[in-house]
C-alpha cells in the first residue's frame, strides 16, 4: 500500500437514506404545528418590546430628567449606553479584522456574524445621542444643513462629534460587510 492509495471517508449521513428520505426529514420541520413554547417565547418578547416602547415614550414625554440628569450629571445613563454599544461594535470589528489579518479559511460565517453585530451595535449606539437631546423632533438641528432659521450646529459640541463618529463608523463597517 503506497501513501497515495485511496482511503474511503466515513459517510456523512448514517443509515439507509436516499435523497427523498433526507428531503422529507429536513422539510418535515416546516410542516409540523408550531410548538406552544414558541408562542410563549413570542408573547414574552413582545411584552418586553411593549415595556421598551412605554419606557421610551415616557422618556420622550417627561424628558431626560427621568434618567436623573441634572447640572452635575450631564450624561449619565445615555453616555454609558452609548459607550457600551460602541464597545460591542468595536468587538465585532476586532473579531472580523483579526480573522481577516490571519487569513483564516473558516472565517466566513464568523465574519458575517461579527460584522452584522457591529452594524446593529452602531445603530443602537446612534439612538442614544438622539434620545439625549431631549427633544427628538428637532434632532435635525444637529446636522449641518441650511435652514430658514439660519441656525448652524456648534461644531465644538461633543454631540455633533458623536453624530460624525457614529455615521463614519457605520459607513466603514457597512462597506467592510
Amino acid at each position: 500500500m503506497s501513501k497515495y492509495d485511496y482511503v474511503p471517508e466515513p459517510a456523512l449521513v448514517k443509515g439507509n437514506h436516499d435523497f427523498a428520505s433526507l428531503t422529507r426529514l429536513v422539510t418535515d420541520i416546516n410542516l409540523r404545528p408550531t410548538p406552544k413554547g414558541w408562542y410563549l417565547a413570542m408573547i414574552g418578547a413582545n411584552s418586553l418590546l411593549a415595556v421598551l416602547g412605554i419606557a421610551v415614550g415616557y422618556l420622550i414625554w417627561e424628558g431626560t430628567g427621568v434618567w436623573g440628569l441634572n447640572n452635575p450629571v450631564g450624561w449619565g445613563w445615555a453616555i454609558i449606553n452609548f459607550v457600551w454599544w460602541v464597545g460591542i461594535g468595536h468587538a465585532g470589528t476586532l473579531i472580523s479584522a483579526v480573522l481577516f489579518l490571519f487569513r483564516q479559511d473558516w472565517r466566513t460565517a464568523i465574519n458575517r456574524f461579527s460584522e452584522a453585530m457591529t452594524i446593529f451595535a452602531v445603530m443602537c449606539a446612534g439612538v442614544f445621542p438622539a434620545i439625549h437631546v431631549g427633544r427628538i423632533w428637532v434632532i435635525y438641528w444637529v446636522f449641518p444643513v441650511p435652514n430658514q432659521m439660519a441656525m448652524w450646529p456648534n461644531f465644538n459640541s461633543p454631540l455633533l462629534w458623536d453624530v460624525f463618529a457614529v455615521s463614519t463608523y457605520f459607513t466603514v463597517s457597512f462597506l467592510f460587510w
